[in-house]
């Protein structure tokens, strides 16, 4: 069990613990993908919330944990990084299939958080609480978002990919004056992380800045792909029968 909080051991990217998350992530995505359309509207809806509270309690438990142990930093534990704030809050993104806030959802998820599982700073090694509260989150919610479109049809559109891209300026924005108040780094608006990230080929600050403020529309556009290709085959077929 000690073992299970021991924080003081480094994550090694791309080491054994970090393929196996990875592998069990595209496991699983691939069993979701197989199995969502099987089940009923009623059936999903229970599911996606089930992942809502696992995402709630791991990110809640971590804090718990961390206070209690008298880790809990204001400058790194708040959860005002993408996937921990989406994690936190995910009865109310998911609880009920709301297509304007889904594809502000699916775009700022499979932008980032891909990135953050292929390239991960997950802070503590296995078998640690903070490396488990890393991939259950990362993972998990890649894993809901993409059941959450197959399940309730939600395509996002290029519009949505504007849309997202405005609010998530707005955030950042917001996190500047929260960032200096607590000498902070959030979002790594004020530098880079310190495992080697995408961020290290971009130069140094403020120009990685600038330069991942251009990729995120390119991530964004990568994200909408998908959904692109399955509307011009679905019309083609449309229009063949």
């Amino acid at each position: 069990m000690s073992a299970f909080y021991n924080f003081g051991v480094p994550f090694e990217p791309f080491g054994a613990s970090h393929f196996w998350a990875v592998a069990f992530f595209i496991a699983a995505l691939l069993l979701i993908i197989w199995m969502t359309p099987k089940l009923s509207y009623e059936i999903n809806l229970k599911l996606t919330r089930v992942f809502s509270g696992i995402l709630f309690i791991t990110v809640t438990w971590w804090t718990l944990i961390h206070i209690w142990f008298d880790r809990f930093s204001l400058a790194k534990d708040l959860p005002l990084s993408i996937c921990n704030l989406f994690a936190l809050i995910a009865p109310v993104l998911f609880w009920f299939p709301r297509k304007n806030m889904f594809e502000i959802i699916y775009f700022f998820v499979l932008s980032g958080t891909l990135q953050a599982i292929f390239t991960p700073d997950a802070g503590a090694a296995f078998p640690s609480y903070s490396y488990f509260k890393y991939w259950i989150v990362h993972c998990g919610l890649v894993v809901v978002v993409i059941h959450h479109l197959i399940a309730f049809q939600m395509y996002p559109t290029r519009r949505g990919m504007l849309y997202s891209f405005g609010w998530l300026n707005i955030y950042l924005l917001c996190l500047v004056p929260i960032n200096l108040l607590l000498s902070a780094n959030y979002f790594y608006l004020m530098s880079k992380p310190i495992t080697p990230s995408i961020l290290d080929f971009f130069g140094p600050w403020p120009y990685y800045i600038i330069v991942t403020e251009g990729l995120v529309m390119i991530f964004f556009a990568l994200a909408y792909l998908p959904i692109f290709l399955v509307r011009k085959l679905y019309l083609r077929h449309t229009k063949i029968d």
